[in-house]
């Protein structure tokens, strides 16, 4: 009896994904559901069986799911548009030919999109191409405007779909600035060779003084090759100025012939080649009369003006703002991740001036600004991070090593010895993860591992030998001793592979049985490379130095732009002083349809924390242009405050924000969540903050506050002064890493609120459990009973990795103080029901799933008043009073009077004094630009600077 016969597994795909499309469009179903695309699949397995596992196939059906339900980019509300804006394009569209959009939309479909991520695409090019302005609209005209991705996101491809409409709307001449470096060019160029060109412009010969291909079609030009036409005068391999000798002899294009592209790099030297290039061709007029778009990719980098005002602008500034003068219709469309740069330019700034003195504006978004959201298979900042340090996914890695191997603050001599045991560690797991990839169906084929620990080259070549040394041991002792460790014999580095594999990946569905059977073959072409600008290194992905499989150490080089495919493990340990170029460094964020779960991050807790709050800065800056739209506003007329971060972190480069001032206040604290996290470890100053918090109850009571209860029976004073609570918040001592707590900000924040509702306060003590403890008396209130958390103690650590004491933090390394639903339940039931309801109802609007518990954002607009919640906090001691005590890490790493302090804060403890922990919670209201209330310190743009310079007006 012969073996059933068994198809590829390429076969069962290709078939399963046939009746997922549709008939008419050949394009996915733009409405297809998980449960369709599993069904395909079983159907298409029971027809042809492959000799494929169960669990590898359910592996290939998760990825088609990933890929196949996302959603796609959208904006988040619509754009905010200038007032003069006159939309073109609907009732245009009629009469264009889209020739170019419908190839590329087809070569998008064939790669795997989604039919609901193309319908997006569709939708946005749309819409940024009727913001750029009409083509065929006559006279003389430029815009200026703003898209806002995320990183790693796929602009390419959004910028992709609209120079294909763009052309076939009738933009003749198309310019892209494609980053600081010639690895940055060529790729991107690559990508414009497969998405707009349609040809292969590494393989070019010279014919009439042009560049035409060898016949080597590519992309879109295999869909359609008659659009394969457009005119470069860059090349994957060259930029301008090594092909500008014979650019002259290239005719301009006319309305109706092929587009003309150039790919260029931020270099002063090649812009100003192809604006000489502009001026050649301008001649007497002066201007071009074609319209041009421009488009510069990550806008933030190297764009943006960063010389005083006095002086001239910045080299690349202004050749970009003189190429865009000489043409008759300009639009320039500035794209980031990062847009803090660019709210920060002087909308007003005109110092550059052309040759015969005319002053020339600066790239200010002035027309629009497009907030767009990445689609659903996007892993970004919450995605790997969370909201707090206790919802990371598993993904992220403790970091805790790596300060004394290498101080994040060191210089280029510094040679640290050997590799700290979190590295290994993130090394044995990229081993491990690569046998693991090997066994599934649908895993990327170049794989990568980022190690970002400093930004001196000869810091980077001594970790790189280091790393060498270290893979050469475990390769060695793979290829040696796999086989005689799978038949029972014992190896040290195999017992490490091992030891990892059960910490990492002992839950991802492969056996180390498997793995350890996969690793001679999977490791053998593992290498590390280095990416540094040493003289003479090239690092363009045509390099054949560049391994499939590779160990990649760099800083800066790796920080933007620079993509690593198949990036699974990630050793981040660096000291970044901007926001901007911090959140570029991230290249782990992105897309990883069908092995996420594989990837891992090594970061420290307070790096991480970093990413959190400025992911928190760029949503809020979103809610800003959410309500400029509401309110039919424009960049221009509305000021952009974008947050500073409470330490030292700078939200972009000084410099690139020079036309931004500190405002009297730092932080907009309405409506967040504000509490005491992190408490001082000195009995001393919590004895002073229990004694502080008696005071102010007892000289609110004695001032004939109101004394009642809450719906729970928590003693609440109604109606404080706020001077009572600003000088209570003055007197109260948190943790030194506790920024927000400690100092006067608070204070000052308090005391200047003008508004009607932020002149008094309510105080509630809210109480733990009646049954586990003892009732305390708080001055004048009796009956309160302490809650209890759980406390970790934390040393802390300068930048160079000196002790400066410790921090007690509430409820280890969730960071909550209060309870889900403490402050809801301070409201009226009825006020409570309508604000869940208004946040159901709003949560169906954006077709969204109702949530089982509503969270604490949802009622803040609903308080009379502003709230100081009082905790007496107890260490959590499971019922057992002898057993509170504080947790910690590692005992041996804590500094000799953090061990002292602890003890003694566990003594006062049994003496029932309570640690004193507060909330502060302030009413949500209409926004105003100019408002003082709940205000604390913004980096704010000149349009900002207006108002806030203008008289205070109170909120209403």
């Amino acid at each position: 009896m012969t073996d059933a016969f068994l198809f590829p597994v390429s076969s069962v795909e290709a078939t399963a994904l046939s009746l997922l499309k549709d008939s008419d469009t050949d394009e996915y179903r733009p409405d297809l559901t998980a449960d369709e695309i599993r069904l395909s699949f079983d159907r298409a397995r029971t027809r042809l069986p492959t000799g494929s596992t169960e669990s590898q196939m359910d592996e290939l059906v998760e990825h088609w799911v990933q890929k196949l339900t996302a959603t796609g980019s959208s904006s988040e509300g619509g754009p905010l548009v200038k007032d003069d804006h006159i939309p073109w394009l609907q009732k245009s569209k009629a009469d264009i030919v889209w020739r170019r959009w419908f190839a590329y939309r087809h070569m998008l479909s064939d790669a795997g999109r989604s039919g609901a991520v193309l319908d997006r695409l569709d939708h946005f090019s749309d819409e940024i191409l009727d913001l750029a302005g009409d083509p065929r609209m006559t006279g003389f005209w430029n815009r200026r405007g703003l898209v806002i991705g995320d990183v790693q996101s796929g602009k390419t491809q959004n910028y992709l779909a609209l120079m294909n409409k763009a052309a076939d709307a009738g933009y003749r001449v198309i310019v892209i600035l494609s980053g600081n470096t010639e690895y940055l060019r060529q790729q991107t160029h690559s990508r414009i060779d497969e998405g707009f060109i349609g040809r292969d412009t590494t393989l070019t010969g010279m014919h009439n003084g042009a560049r035409v291909p060898r016949d080597v079609h590519i992309g879109i030009g295999n869909v359609d090759r008659e659009i394969a036409d457009a005119t470069s005068l860059t090349t994957t391999l060259m930029d301008y100025l090594q092909v500008s000798r014979t650019a002259g002899d290239v005719a301009l294009p006319t309305p109706t012939s092929p587009p003309l592209v150039f790919v260029v790099k931020k270099n002063t030297h090649v812009l100003k080649a192809v604006q000489g290039w502009a001026q050649a061709k301008a001649g007497s007029h002066q201007r071009i009369d074609l319209p041009l778009l421009l488009i510069d990719d990550e806008s933030d980098y190297a764009s943006v003006n960063t010389n005083d005002e006095s002086d001239d602008p910045t080299a690349i500034n202004a050749a970009i703002r003189r190429l865009l003068n000489l043409f008759t219709r300009s639009s320039y469309l500035a794209i980031t991740a990062t847009p803090f740069a660019n709210i920060f330019i002087d909308d007003e700034a005109t110092a550059c001036l052309t040759e015969d003195g005319q002053e020339l504006p600066d790239l200010f978004p002035e027309d629009f600004i497009y907030p767009l959201d990445a689609p659903s298979n996007y892993v970004g900042v919450r995605a790997v991070f969370g909201r707090a340090p206790d919802e990371p996914g598993t993904q992220v890695q403790k970091l805790q090593d790596a300060v004394r191997w290498l101080p994040l603050k060191h210089k280029k001599l510094q040679r640290p010895e050997g590799l700290p045991s979190s590295l290994e560690e993130a090394l044995r797991t990229f081993l491990l993860a690569n046998a693991i990839l090997d066994h599934r169906l649908k895993a990327p084929a170049k794989r990568s591992m980022l190690v970002n620990v400093s930004r001196f080259t000869d810091v980077q070549n001594h970790v790189a030998d280091a790393l060498r040394e270290a893979l050469f041991q475990y390769k060695t002792a793979i290829q040696l001793h796999a086989a005689a460790y799978a038949a029972g014999r014992t190896h040290p580095l195999l017992d490490q592979l091992k030891g990892t594999f059960t910490r990492q990946y002992s839950a991802n569905g492969t056996s180390w049985e498997s793995v350890l059977s996969a690793l001679p073959v999977s490791v053998a072409e593992v290498r590390v490379k280095v990416y540094n600008s040493a003289p003479g290194i090239d690092h363009t992905e045509f390099d054949d130095e560049v391994p499939e499989r590779q160990i990649a150490i760099g800083g800066d080089l790796l920080s933007r732009g620079l993509t690593l495919d198949g990036l699974v493990v990630s050793y981040f340990h660096r000291n970044v002083a901007a926001a901007d170029t911090m959140m570029q460094m991230a290249r782990w964020f992105g897309y990883r349809d069908g092995y996420q779960d594989i990837c891992k991050l090594w970061i420290s807790e307070s790096t991480a924390g970093d990413y959190r709050f400025i992911a928190t800065a760029v949503e809020e800056l979103r809610v800003d242009l959410a309500y400029m739209r509401r309110s039919k506003m424009i960049p221009r007329d509305f000021g952009l405050a974008v947050q500073q971060h409470p330490q030292s972190l700078l939200i972009t480069a000084r410099n690139k924000s020079r036309h931004a001032m500190s405002a009297p206040k730092e932080i907009n604290l309405l409506g967040r969540n504000l509490e005491t996290t992190k408490l001082s470890t000195s009995v001393e100053l919590q004895r002073e903050n229990h004694t502080s918090i008696v005071k102010l109850l007892s000289d609110a009571v004695g001032n004939d506050c109101t004394v009642d209860t809450t719906r729970r029976g928590y003693a609440r004073v109604r109606s404080v002064p706020k001077d009572m609570i600003a000088d209570a918040l003055l007197r109260f001592s948190a943790a030194p890493d506790d920024i927000l707590f400690n100092g006067a900000s608070l204070e000052r924040m308090v005391r200047s609120s003008e508004g009607e509702l932020f002149q008094e306060w309510d105080i509630i003590v809210v109480n733990g459990s009646v049954k586990r403890n003892a009732p305390l008396t708080l001055g004048p209130l009796s009956g309160c009973y302490p809650v209890e958390r759980q406390m970790l103690l934390r040393p802390l650590f300068s930048k160079d990795g000196t002790s400066r004491g410790s921090s007690l933090w509430v409820s280890g390394k969730r960071g909550r103080l209060a309870g889900p639903d403490d402050l809801q339940k301070l409201l009226d039931q009825e006020i409570e029901q309508q604000a869940s309801g208004r946040y159901m109802d709003a949560l169906k609007e954006l077709g969204q799933d109702a949530k089982k518990s509503i969270p604490e954002t949802a009622f803040y607009g609903h308080l009379s008043k502003p709230q100081l919640l009082i905790y007496p906090v107890y260490i959590s001691a499971g019922g057992q009073e002898q057993n509170r005590t504080i947790e910690v890490e590692d005992l041996a790493e804590l500094p000799k009077d953090a061990v002292e302090s602890m003890r003694f804060l566990e003594e006062a403890q049994k003496q029932h004094l309570p640690f004193m922990a507060l909330k502060v919670a302030l009413p949500k209201t209409d926004y105003d630009p100019r408002g003082r209330n709940g205000r604390a310190k913004y980096l704010l743009n000149r349009v900002a600077q207006r108002y806030w310079v203008s008289d205070y007006e109170q909120l209403a």
